[in-house]
């Protein structure tokens, strides 16, 4: 087969079954004679069998002027030769041909394993053109260091998710399934529930549940906005709209949320001239910037939160009826501690296990004192509880927290309020107290006044004479 014919073989083989289009024949013309691009083919011993038009010029050399020459004849600081012998590419070396600096590569060429030849091409023509080209590199460098300084400012997608969300209690269970069932809606939500139930963390496990997961979630306190400031921070505004706003503006949270979520939590804290804007834009999804004339549309989702009953305060005239009715369409309720007690545990143990550590192993606790935090009813609910485990974890005398390390206001709570058909006096009061607490420590003691004394922080025989005081001696 002679070398045309071999030549045509490759070709077809390389162009497969796209067949040789009379484009594809320019492209291969033209990546063979670039006219940026220098190419030189040397065989193995070092002589050129190949040099397009472009090098040619370059050297002064007229058509074929190259062929058989040995490379370093043409230029002494070729390494072809040397990549022939030794095997080894050479990409984007520093060359001078003729007095200017280019950065080439150069390639060795294999047939059945050995090197037949080597192919050297030019990257470069000068080197300067690769200080523009790091320039301009740096200068995409500073932009994305600003935008990467922006998007910090941005909240961003959320870390927690349902997974994050504990309960082994019915109340707890079916609360997690209602919002996972809420987020694929796409609908916006009112999360109700006491201070500390964790209202934020299902709004976070929503979001990122929701086909929205990938956007922003822009969390706004409702109740920490000056009144003067809500307008601007919800809906943003325009370059010297007022005194003291900034000189290139401010994009709204509404707007900040684009494509996501935003979380407003105590959302019955909003001034009313401000609950009718909310009103309108979350009919229309859009809002205008405070000193604009532009409307801009705005894709989100709504997740709004409460500790109190907006209901009430739509009786109160302090919430509009309207907005309550447009936001309580979907509605979840978080059930406070007192009401799910079985979760207690499961909260004290996570709590201990991965925040609290006693000589480099976890905490333990009591089953006593872990029933004391079980009956304790928990007004500040999970909060309160980490914050209580916190305090008695660092504080504990041994690496088991017993009942004598818990704070007296578990050890005093009463699950129901004191009854009486009249009210007592002073002393009495003081009395039914003091009775109700002795009796509630013993019970936690299992009947041990001796421990029962040393958590009252009084000495034994005084513990005796009020049993006897009270009637509780056995």
């Amino acid at each position: 087969m002679d070398n045309f014919s071999k030549l045509t073989e490759i070709l077809a083989e390389a162009i497969g079954p796209y067949g040789l289009h009379e484009t594809t024949v320019e492209a291969i013309e033209h990546l063979v004679d670039n006219r940026y691009e220098g190419l030189i083919i040397v065989d193995v011993n070092g002589r050129v069998v190949y040099m397009n038009r472009e090098n040619e010029k370059f050297l002064g050399l007229p058509r074929g002027g190259a062929k058989g020459r040995h490379i370093t004849e043409l230029i002494p600081s070729s390494r072809l030769h040397i990549v022939c012998r030794e095997g080894k590419a050479e990409v984007a070396q520093i060359q001078e041909v003729d007095g200017v600096l280019k950065v080439s590569s150069r390639i060795p060429i294999r047939k059945d394993g050995k090197v037949i030849g080597a192919m050297g091409s030019i990257i470069f023509h000068d080197v300067k053109e690769v200080d523009k080209l790091s320039r301009r590199v740096k200068v995409l460098e500073d932009q994305v260091a600003v935008y990467q300084k922006r998007l910090k400012a941005v909240p961003q997608r959320q870390r927690y998710t349902f997974e994050n969300i504990l309960g082994v209690s019915e109340a707890m269970r079916r609360t997690t399934s209602l919002a996972k069932q809420l987020s694929a809606s796409g609908a916006d939500v009112l999360i109700s529930g006491e201070t500390g139930t964790g209202k934020e963390l299902f709004a976070h496990a929503i979001h990122n549940d929701s086909n929205r997961g990938n956007g922003p979630f822009v969390r706004l306190n409702c109740t920490t906005i000056p009144r003067e400031l809500a307008d601007s921070e919800l809906f943003g505004y325009e370059p010297g709209s007022f005194s003291g706003a900034k000189r290139e503006g401010q994009v709204g949270k509404f707007e900040q949320a684009h494509g996501g979520t935003i979380f407003l939590d105590e959302i019955g804290d909003l001034p009313l001239e401000i609950q009718g804007k909310l009103l309108r834009v979350l009919q229309e999804r859009e809002v205008e910037r405070i000193g604009g004339s532009s409307i801009r549309y705005v894709d989100f989702r709504l997740i709004a939160a409460s500790n109190i009953d907006l209901k009430e305060l739509t009786e109160q005239g302090k919430f509009r009826l309207d907005l309550y009715f447009r936001l309580s369409k979907m509605l979840l309720h978080i059930p406070p501690l007192r009401e799910r007690p079985d979760d207690i545990p499961l909260y004290v143990r996570h709590f201990l296990d991965t925040r609290f550590t006693f000589e480099g192993r976890q905490r333990e606790i009591a089953p006593e004192a872990m029933d004391a935090l079980t009956r304790y009813s928990w007004p500040g609910n999970a909060r309160e509880l980490m914050n209580v485990i916190e305090r008695v974890a660092w504080n504990a005398k041994g690496p088991e927290i017993s009942l004598e390390d818990l704070p007296a206001v578990v050890l005093t709570n009463q699950s129901k309020p004191h009854s009486q058909e009249a009210p007592l006096s002073l002393a009495e009061t003081v009395e039914a107290a003091e009775r109700d607490l002795i009796t509630r420590v013993l019970t936690l003691t299992g009947g041990n006044k001796k421990r029962a004394a040393s958590i009252l922080g009084i000495h034994r025989t005084t513990l005796y004479e009020k049993l006897s005081k009270y009637g509780l001696l056995q």
